[in-house]
């Protein structure tokens, strides 16, 4: 506001003189004109105009809602006159952008004149050589053509010279072809005399290889039939060796399998309340040499305590009898009925 005022300081002295007058007249506000009367008793009568305090208040609000449009108005005008000279501005920018880009493309355009008209000259000079060079070239060729048709006389002269010459060799090749083709002729015959006699010996020697391929297939076949009758008399052998191994290994450990329960039997203590007839099937880990090494119930007899006193009768009876040999692989994990009382 006080940018305003500087700006317009007759305006805001008017405005200022004007709004005191009317502040001035309204708390002033008494009749001069009007004739004072007499008192007429012994009370003072004090005549006076009241003065509306609310009319004034309303009045000085007026006159500030007043003064303050009139600086939104000021200040709104301002800011369309700065956007309006901030408009010109970027125009002038643009309008200089714009000459200057004109004064460019004519230099550019000056440059491509100078550049076209050199090119004119070179053409033109180009032009004035290549004529003096055909020029040459004319003469050059016009007496290059007197030279050949000299060349061409003698040229033709020489052919002349050359057809009689062909003439003689052509007699002469004719006699030598006649010799080459009689000396083929005989090389054929002779070539074929030799192949025929190569076929003939190729025969003999193929018959003579089929009779030496025939008996030494029979030969092979005799081989062969003497390898298969062998080789089945060794599976003969060999399946009979297996089958009596077989029943060997089954009454070995048939009869292991018999002390290793017997043995456990012998280590079982019966318990008491353990009724007659239980039995239970267990499962036995066992290391070399018979050591124990798990024993586990797969098959419950029904007692907890007959379960058990078999497992202690397992571990009781270690080390098991086992076989030291090969046959010890099939007694690493056993199973058997623990019967105490067969």
């Amino acid at each position: 506001m006080l940018q305003i005022v500087k700006e317009n300081p007759k305006a805001a002295a008017a405005a200022l003189a004007m709004h005191l007058a009317i502040i001035l007249f309204l708390i002033v506000g008494v009749d001069w004109l009007e004739t004072p009367k007499p008192v007429e008793s012994g009370v003072e009568v004090v005549q006076a105009r009241v003065v509306d305090q609310a009319l004034v208040t309303a009045e000085l609000e007026k006159l500030q809602q007043a003064e303050t449009d009139r600086e939104l108005a000021v200040a709104a005008a301002r800011e369309r006159e700065e956007r309006e000279l901030e408009d010109l501005r970027s125009q002038q920018l643009a309008e200089q952008q714009r000459l200057e880009e004109l004064a460019r493309q004519r230099r550019l355009e000056e440059r491509n004149r100078d550049a076209e008209a050199e090119k004119q000259r070179q053409i033109e000079q180009q032009r004035e050589l290549e004529e003096q060079r055909l020029a040459e070239v004319k003469a050059k060729r016009l007496a290059e053509e007197e030279k050949r048709k000299q060349a061409e006389a003698k040229q033709l002269a020489e052919q002349k010279k050359r057809e009689a010459e062909k003439a003689a060799l052509a007699i002469e090749e004719k006699k030598r072809e006649e010799e080459e083709k009689k000396r083929k002729a005989e090389e054929e015959r002779k070539r074929k005399a030799e192949l025929e006699q190569q076929r003939k010996a190729e025969a003999a020697r193929k018959a003579e290889e089929e009779k030496k391929r025939k008996a030494e297939a029979a030969r092979k076949a005799e081989e062969e039939k003497k390898r298969q009758a062998e080789a089945a008399r060794k599976a003969r052998e060999a399946e009979l060796e297996a089958a009596m191994q077989a029943e060997h290994d089954a009454r070995v450990r048939d009869r292991f399998m018999l002390q290793i329960q017997q043995r456990v039997i012998n280590n079982w203590v019966r318990l008491d309340g353990t009724g007659e007839g239980l039995k239970c099937k267990l499962r036995v880990r066992l290391a070399k040499g018979g050591s124990v090494l798990a024993v586990s119930v797969i098959e419950s007899s029904g007692s907890g305590a007959f379960d058990r006193s078999a497992e202690a009768a397992v571990y009781k009876a270690d080390p098991l009898p086992v076989p030291e040999d090969s046959l010890f692989e099939q007694f690493r994990d056993i199973i058997f009925v623990f019967d105490p009382n067969r």
